[in-house]
């Protein structure tokens, strides 16, 4: 019976505490500087730092990372073929 608590314990304990730094270091949303406050912001103060720094820089960056990625949108005529935009200067 003790045992059972014990290793209850011990698992609410890692996805409390430690979850969060594994998260932050293993994140392919961010990158540098980013990654290491994110990852310091959550070792101390797990959860709450965690959750404050994700929502503050790395999802708007992310956000905005996906927005410069996206293809662009070519014009084109009745049959489906790209129309040639000319610089007129």
């Amino acid at each position: 019976m003790g045992v059972s608590y014990f290793i209850v314990f011990l698992l609410l304990f890692f996805v409390m505490n430690v979850l969060p730094w594994v998260l932050a270091l293993i994140s392919r949303k961010t990158s540098g500087n980013n990654k290491v406050i994110w990852f310091l912001m959550s070792f101390f103060l797990s959860w709450l730092g965690f959750i404050v720094y994700y929502f503050i820089v790395v999802k708007p960056e992310w956000k905005a990372k996906l927005e410069r990625n996206k293809p662009k949108r070519i014009l084109r005529n009745e049959n489906g073929m790209p129309i040639k935009m000319y610089d007129k200067s």
